[in-house]
């Protein structure tokens, strides 16, 4: 008898556990909203200003000093070994695939008014390279950025 007991009270608990998961990952999947696409034009003079400046060190073969003035406001900025990691990933990219000579805008998504993501394809000598930004417009900083992503995956912006 005590185990028919356990049954009744054990499958209803175990069916609303298997029925709070299920909902829980509906409601995550209806809960993104996906972001607006954002033009070139559109994107905040802070941002283009910041982008600006990190491309023309790259230009000037600094990759040092453009990762330093571009993180100067962000989070980003105390993950030491994230960023040496980028800085040594960035140089590596210009000794395998040549000279950096200028980034194009591909595309972008706006969360809100404060929350992005840019994308841009970085022109290099033999190859390019895939450039990711996200922002993040502060209250008290302002415009930070708070992840970059550089890969040669650049082939990504052609698929549907």
């Amino acid at each position: 008898m005590k185990g028919i007991y356990k049954l009744f009270v054990l499958v209803p608990i175990l069916m609303m556990v298997v029925l709070s998961v299920s909902f829980s990952q509906d409601n995550t999947k209806l809960s993104k909203s996906t972001a607006d696409a954002i033009d070139e034009i559109n994107i905040p003079a802070e941002v283009k200003a910041m982008l600006n400046n990190f491309f023309d060190g790259l230009k000037q073969d600094n990759v040092e000093m453009a990762f330093e003035d571009f993180l100067k406001n962000s989070p980003l900025k105390d993950r030491k070994e994230d960023i040496q990691n980028l800085k040594e990933q960035t140089t590596r990219a210009i000794k395998i695939y040549g000279k950096y000579y200028g980034a194009k805008y591909v595309n972008g998504n706006q969360a809100s008014d404060s929350y992005l993501r840019l994308r841009y394809l970085g022109l290099y000598e033999k190859y390019p390279m895939r450039w990711i930004f996200t922002y993040y417009k502060s209250p008290v900083l302002g415009w930070v950025v708070t992840n970059i992503k550089l890969d040669d995956l650049s082939e990504f912006y052609l698929n549907d």
